[in-house]
């Protein structure tokens, strides 16, 4: 009797999400929740994770700018929103260093009057994000994802990530650095050594080590909170002459909306919520497809996060909170901790509503030194070059878009790093379709395959599999993109020079094969390259003939009326083909 193994039992149908499934995914999960056996792991997760998020958002509250307790109203409703959205089981959406450094530098600029003027321009950037989000994804275009240069966006994280810890250094030394690029921060907290309350500096350093110490040694212990527990204590016992985070107002946030905006201050808002969505969704996006490999739920759908992520921040800014985003520590963190599903989240924002119902007034002992710890230990990570460094040895011109990026954020603002990386990146990829992969194949002796002999992509030439071997007689030129006006100048004068180069080596080909399985679109622009082609390839007596021909791009050169003068029985369905059909020509000449 044989047994059933994975190997041998039939492969369910993939099925498409129902309409529910992709617009409300707890209504699938929730009447399926195993409250026994989880309920308890989540509540636990839950309370794991608060000890992480609740001083990290205080923190980064004052990345942002604006009074600690802002980081924790963002909370609750940011949680709930993306646990009755989104599409991953573990993501923790709450505030995070890269959303407040951008929003810290869209409200900075609007130059508030007062702390509740600042406070009322971040909640409107936080409820202009979210507004952008759902729009985004109702319009489903997701598809702009695919469109981030990972290599402009890990300079651009690393050199926020380095600006902020620069930025935590006043916190840390008690002093008020100026304002200015990093750079400027840095030599302003360096050349004011002297006025260093050493105090606020040695306990702050304390607190470093002690984090990172328990990180390393102890990560089961809540290293953050427990940060804020000792140095809160000493506080309260000595006394010392520190700056300490302005006491936290107890009870429940309200809903809220702001008012008494310009309209001409609402346009900047808006054009800033974009590039806190921009931001928002690089780090949030991230955190998405980590955890769904982690958990192995299927590729998430980006559509269905960007009107999660929507309301996220639109529970964030109705309770009078500030930018959030999907926080990959805080996810990791959660899966740690044993979480199941989103009502490890839902858990999570009643803990936070109980701390701040109960538990606020305890915060007025937390020195800003302590917090300014905090904050650099949750961005060290991202502040390592490692990761623009390791394009290096891949891409050196997305090494390179990478550093200029993260240069021009540290030396600049990071709105002006984001539209410069932006530019660059457009840059990069005229330039990616305009020089793309061309190779000329040869036959390779040992799997009869055709693969590269001789490739270009951009400015890189290459030779290929050393033992592809050309097929007597036959020229075979593949080329890896689109055929448009960008680069069918391109496409001619590369299939001009393998003929050329051919010509040095030996006889000339008696026929030219072009193959077209990557060129799935043709304009017109392409047609008349390939008209050109073929016109100089017959004037040296070679013939063309085109494999893998795709339907669009086939009525794209029968209309030109290329097809015609090549001929339509010089057209084949494989490259295999084409040669074959070649070769008998040459054999019978």
């Amino acid at each position: 009797m044989s047994v059933d193994t994975p190997a041998n039992q039939p492969i369910a149908k993939p099925t498409a999400p129902s309409t529910l499934e992709r617009w409300f995914p707890i209504a699938v999960w929730l009447p399926k929740y195993k409250w026994g056996p989880f309920v308890g792991l989540d509540l636990i997760a839950a309370v794991s994770v608060a000890a992480l998020l609740i001083p990290e958002s205080m923190g980064y509250a004052s990345v942002a700018g604006v009074p600690a307790q802002i980081g924790l109203y963002a909370a609750p409703l940011a949680l709930v929103g993306y646990a009755l959205f989104g599409g991953s089981r573990l993501v923790v959406y709450a505030a995070a260093g890269s959303v407040a450094a951008v929003s810290a530098g869209v409200v900075g600029g609007l130059h508030a009057k007062s702390t509740s003027q600042a406070v009322t321009f971040t909640v409107a950037l936080t409820l202009a994000a979210g507004a952008i989000f759902v729009v985004a994804g109702l319009a489903k275009m997701g598809w702009i994802s695919n469109f981030m240069s990972k290599a402009v966006m890990a300079g651009f994280i690393c050199a926020m990530a380095i600006g902020i810890i620069v930025g935590q250094l006043g916190h840390l030394t008690g002093i008020h650095e100026s304002s200015g690029n990093t750079f400027q921060q840095l030599w302003s907290v360096l050349s004011k050594i002297s006025s260093w309350n050493w105090t606020a500096t040695v306990l702050g350093i304390l607190a470093i080590i002690l984090i990172f110490g328990l990180q390393r040694f102890a990560p089961k212990v809540p290293a953050a909170l427990t940060a804020v527990i000792l140095t809160s204590i000493y506080v309260a016992a000595a006394s010392p002459n520190i700056k300490l985070v302005k006491k936290i107002p107890r009870g429940l946030p309200s809903f809220t909306f702001p008012t008494g905006i310009s309209t001409a201050t609402w346009v900047t808002l808006i054009t800033g919520g974009c590039v806190v969505a921009l931001v928002g969704f690089s780090e949030g996006w991230g955190s998405v497809t980590t955890m769904a490999r982690k958990t192995h739920s299927g590729d998430p759908d980006s559509n269905q996060e960007f009107r999660a992520f929507g309301a996220g921040l639109i529970g964030a800014g109705i309770l009078g909170g500030m930018p959030v985003t999907g926080s990959l520590s805080k996810s990791a963190a959660a899966e740690s901790a044993g979480a199941k599903s989103q009502m490890s989240n839902i858990f999570l924002a009643i803990v936070v509503l109980l701390t701040l119902a109960f538990l606020a007034p305890l915060f007025q002992w937390l020195p800003e030194a302590c917090l300014g710890a905090v904050v650099i230990n949750a961005m060290w990570g991202s502040a390592s070059p490692m990761k623009v460094v390791d394009f290096w040895k891949v891409d050196r011109v997305d090494f390179g878009l990478g550093v200029i990026t993260g240069l021009v954020v540290l030396s600049t603002t990071l709105l002006k790093g984001m539209l410069v990386g932006i530019f660059l990146s457009l840059i990069y990829l005229v330039f990616r379709v305009s020089f793309p992969g061309r190779a000329e194949l040869g036959r390779d002796a040992k799997t009869g395959e055709f693969e590269a002999r001789e490739w270009i992509h951009g400015a890189k030439k290459g030779a290929g599999d050393p033992d592809a071997q050309p097929v007597p007689g036959v020229m075979i030129y593949r080329f890896d993109s689109p055929l448009i006006y960008s680069n069918s100048e391109a496409f001619k004068q590369t299939g001009e020079q393998f003929l050329i180069d051919a010509a040095a080596k030996g006889p000339l080909p008696k026929t030219l094969v072009i193959d077209f399985e990557e060129v799935f679109y043709t304009d017109v622009s392409g047609a008349g390259a390939l008209s050109s082609l073929h016109n100089y390839a017959e004037r040296y007596g070679v013939g063309v003939s085109l494999a893998r021909l795709h339907s669009q791009t086939r009525e794209t050169l029968a209309a030109d009326g290329v097809l015609k003068e090549i001929g339509e029985d010089r057209i084949y369905d494989s490259v295999q083909d084409a040669v074959a059909a070649a070769s008998q020509t040459e054999v019978g000449a």
